[in-house]
């Protein structure tokens, strides 16, 4: 029991690191980008962020890395 209601929790972290690795990839384009490629770039990163999760990785700032090495 204590899973299921840990898991909504879980996501709505994952999302909120998706969400400032995002804005902080964002900050660094000249110019706008479009939607498909905005979704290939988040589902990227919130792929990155569960598996580091998963791995054990807790520090937000080194799953802010993780979400954007390389992009």
């Amino acid at each position: 029991m204590k899973h299921e209601t840990a898991f909504p929790s879980f996501m709505r972290d994952i999302q909120a690191l998706s969400d400032e690795a995002w804005h902080e990839f964002t900050a660094t384009l000249p110019e706008g980008i479009d939607y498909v490629a905005e979704a290939s770039v988040r589902g990227l990163m919130v792929g990155r962020l569960r598996r580091a999760v998963a791995r054990g990785e807790a520090d937000k700032g080194t799953l802010r890395k993780i979400a954007l090495d390389g992009l």
